[in-house]
């Protein structure tokens, strides 16, 4: 018993050393240290167990039973709770500087100031000159009214419902788009794509938003965060978790809008920072993005609040990361439209 209990001690004590070293400056732990010191950590627990089940049935499957249920649940608490660690100590980067797009760009900022018309004749100009591009409309309208393919795959039909759907919003037929969004999910579950489900059912929240029922479109954010954590891709919830944020701030819900806020943040902090190879190699593809969510969401918190100058900075700092976020649209598995990218997470372009 004395042994056992010694070797106990022996080995927590080497587990606790491996992670508490990772906490001098100079020493940060890789995720493969951090995966070996928990497995030394869980060792004690699974020994008591097993030396419960001692003669017991037959060893090797009361050992796989044991892996799973308790030494794997210990294992995964252990290196999240210290790949979070780990990444709390990451500061957030600095905003990027982006050239200013060219002046053809339809999504350039105008000018301050604008001198007004003075005569018929600037007004007429005016008019002419921002009269809707009918060329435009025409090849719209020619989208919106489009058949879906016959026989095709579930994959086709789903990026031809969604892309009808886009084109239905841009015409403001909400309705038609919502229906649009709703045909894409379905397509997107029976082809089984994650990412596609995910930006079908984003899809479907944002018509909720243009049709004015933000208890429907919550709700389905809401859908996201649960299906994204049942998948153990808690990276797909920040867009979300930010949208919740965002409706919770525009109709009064203050607290439960800075909650989400928080939560937003903490996924994002530990994205910059966990050594886990998950968020390391989605980091330099989508930390633009997530960056653009984490401080749009700070932003309307400290707007809720009344602080208005640091709502400002926030804004800005969004701002700065949607529009770095352009360059990495094609890096993206499933790239959304460019000019969503520049949209605010609420608003309909």
């Amino acid at each position: 018993m004395f042994e056992h209990r010694a070797r106990r001690c022996a080995i927590l004590s080497l587990a606790a050393a491996a992670l508490c070293n990772a906490a001098e400056p100079g020493l940060a732990a890789t995720h493969e240290q951090i995966v070996d010191a928990c497995h030394e950590a869980a060792r004690p627990a699974m020994v008591a167990r097993m030396q419960g089940r001692r003669g017991l049935g037959d060893h090797d499957a009361a050992y796989e039973q044991c892996r799973q249920s308790v030494g794997g649940p210990f294992v995964k608490a252990c290196v999240l709770r210290q790949e979070q660690k780990e990444a709390a100590s990451k500061t957030a980067p600095a905003a990027p500087v982006v050239a200013p797009p060219p002046p053809s760009d339809a999504l350039s900022r105008r000018p301050t100031y604008v001198a007004p018309p003075r005569t018929t004749a600037d007004i007429t100009a005016i008019l002419e000159r921002e009269k809707p591009d009918a060329g435009k409309i025409a090849a719209r309208k020619a989208e919106a009214d489009a058949r879906p393919p016959a026989g095709a795959a579930p994959a086709v039909l789903e990026q031809f419902y969604y892309d009808r759907g886009v084109a239905r919003a841009l015409l403001d037929r909400n309705q038609d788009a919502l229906a649009d969004a709703l045909k894409s999910l379905d397509a997107a579950r029976s082809s089984g794509d994650f990412g596609k489900i995910m930006m079908s059912m984003q899809a479907v929240a944002r018509r909720y938003g243009a049709l004015g029922d933000p208890k429907k479109e919550a709700g389905t954010f809401e859908s996201i965060v649960t299906v994204a954590l049942a998948q153990e891709k808690r990276a797909a919830t920040i867009n979300a978790l930010g949208n919740l944020a965002s409706i919770a701030f525009s109709t009064g819900e203050i607290s439960q809008g800075e909650a989400y806020a928080r939560r937003v943040e903490a996924l994002v902090q530990e994205a910059r920072g966990s050594p886990a190879p998950g968020w390391r190699k989605s980091y330099p593809v989508q930390g633009n993005i997530w960056e653009a969510d984490a401080a749009n969401v700070a932003a309307a918190a400290a707007e809720s609040r009344g602080q208005y100058a640091q709502a400002d900075s926030f804004y800005r700092r969004s701002e700065a990361f949607r529009r770095a976020s352009v360059n990495d649209l094609p890096k993206l598995s499933n790239p959304a439209p460019r000019a969503s990218s520049f949209c605010s997470l609420r608003t309909e372009c």
